[in-house]
């Protein structure tokens, strides 16, 4: 099972993702595809200008029995916590202190 959430995503990168996942609602895809098509996919998608944020999450052999790619919204990043995968949010204010929390 793969799940991809884009937000901005251009018609075109829409319309590719239909052809092998369903669109629940716009910028979200849920679907069956072996490790090629999600991969060839995902770079389809990090190669797009227009999105501004995407996350992957896909099935996997592991503790969590899954995997998370994001690209874009550098705000949200995916860390490694001895073996499970975390989001981490970094906030910043005007006062150029930053924080970082785990989600």
């Amino acid at each position: 099972m793969t799940v991809i959430v884009m937000e901005c995503a251009p018609e075109s990168v829409r319309g590719e993702l239909t052809r092998w996942f369903l669109e629940l609602k716009p910028g979200v895809f849920v679907g069956n595809v072996n490790v090629r098509i999600r991969e060839l996919l995902w770079k389809r998608i990090c190669e797009t200008d227009a999105a501004t944020g995407s996350v992957m999450v896909f099935s996997a052999s592991n503790e969590q029995g899954f995997e998370m790619k994001v690209f874009g919204d550098p705000k949200r990043k995916v860390i490694d916590f001895e073996g499970i995968q975390l989001i981490t949010v970094t906030e910043t204010s005007d006062d150029a202190t930053e924080g970082a929390t785990l989600l």
